[in-house]
């Protein structure tokens, strides 16, 4: 494989600086997602930079064998996500894969998956943490060289939280200098996955970012959370609830004028654990829609795929119930996944699966979220 950086023209390291006003979702690169990201429309594409998190390799069904290796997943991601989002820059992390041992192809996973990617003309930055190896930080360093692109600390909450002290600044300090980086190559992600209140991480946060070191000379710094919870059992057979939107709430609250103010990040409609120990043989799943409105998300649930009242079809009486409602739905024109509700109830188009159901919810949540960001800050 050849190790050729970016166009010789280019001078800036991707992805480019940016402000507060762009959006980065951590997306999952399983197909719902893919496709979702697929039929964005141009220009909210170009509003965001995505966090593609590599989904792990499923088992065979009552085996501890992985479906396929490695090698196999990554090349085939190169190719799907290359052809998904094109040749705007995005970061990419790899945690839920096992990336210890070298590919076919002799080099680290994550080098040889940038470099897959960036001979496709997709320039992706390695975003690196503790939880990482010191080899796979290496091998982010390597690739962000060979790739020509930026890097990205992606620190969890356990990383983050004494910054402003000499403890905290120390870690941030010692990443800095593993990635032989100035600050304003490096893109900073403070990670608190789930928020469990936007008032209490608020001021978590706001304590942080008064604290941070290089403050001002970071290539962006942003605030990625999410609030949706791991399963919505909670809303019950063929129920219906709001869920809040907290991430959203903790972003606005953030307003302060003796810090940076961050970029909003968040997880689309999925929880930041990936659900990978799923066994069709044993385990079942319920029709649901999660769909996003100015401060919740409205999620309609029916009843098992497996249940005799069940199936793919109930999906047409989910998504009417959201069709239905004025004040809830966005309308047939706001984004594809709106146009795609729209059919399957007025039109009889095939009500498709969960992978289906993914695409439609992350593109309209997606969609929905560059159009917040807009409209509150005047882009």
């Amino acid at each position: 494989m050849s190790f050729e950086t970016a166009l010789e023209d280019e001078a800036a390291l991707a992805p480019l600086p940016f402000g507060r006003d762009r959006y980065v979702p951590a997306i999952l690169t399983r197909q719902g997602e893919r496709l979702a990201i697929r039929s964005l429309s141009e220009s909210t594409r170009a509003a965001m930079t995505p966090l593609f998190v590599v989904h792990p390799i499923d088992n065979r069904p009552g085996t501890d064998e992985p479906v396929r290796t490695v090698t196999t997943h990554l090349s085939k991601l190169a190719r799907q996500l290359s052809g998904d989002w094109g040749r705007s820059p995005a970061f990419v992390d790899l945690r839920f894969l096992d990336t210890s041992a070298p590919l076919e192809d002799g080099l680290h996973p994550l080098v040889s998956f940038v470099m897959q990617c960036r001979e496709r003309g997709l320039p992706l930055a390695p975003a690196i943490s503790g939880v990482h190896s010191p080899s796979y930080r290496e091998a982010a360093v390597e690739a962000s060289k060979a790739a020509h692109t930026s890097l990205a600390l992606r620190l969890s909450s356990d990383e983050w939280a004494n910054i402003g002290t000499p403890l905290g600044d120390g870690y941030v300090q010692g990443l800095v200098t593993e990635t032989g980086r100035d600050p304003q190559e490096l893109h900073l992600i403070l990670d608190v996955e789930e928020v469990p209140s936007s008032a209490m991480v608020a001021a978590a946060i706001r304590g942080v970012l008064r604290g941070l070191p290089f403050s001002n000379q970071w290539a962006s710094v942003t605030v990625l959370g999410t609030a949706m919870p791991a399963g919505t059992q909670e809303v019950g057979r063929d129920g219906e609830k709001h869920l809040s939107r907290r991430e959203w709430d903790l972003w606005r609250a953030l307003t302060d004028t003796d810090y940076r103010r961050p970029s909003f990040g968040d997880y689309g409609v999925q929880n930041p654990d990936p659900i990978s120990n799923f066994d069709p043989r044993f385990m079942d799943s319920s029709a649901q829609l999660r769909y996003t409105t100015p401060n919740t998300w409205f999620v309609v649930r029916g009843r098992g795929m497996k249940a005799v009242d069940g199936g793919a079809d109930q999906i047409r009486g989910l998504a009417e119930r959201i069709v239905s409602n004025p004040e809830i739905y966005s309308g047939r024109d706001f984004s594809w996944g709106d146009w795609w509700l729209w059919e399957v109830v007025n039109n009889g188009a095939a009500p498709g699966r969960q992978g289906v159901w993914r695409k439609v919810t992350t593109n309209h949540h997606l969609t929905y979220v560059v159009d917040q960001l807009a409209n509150l800050l005047g882009s």
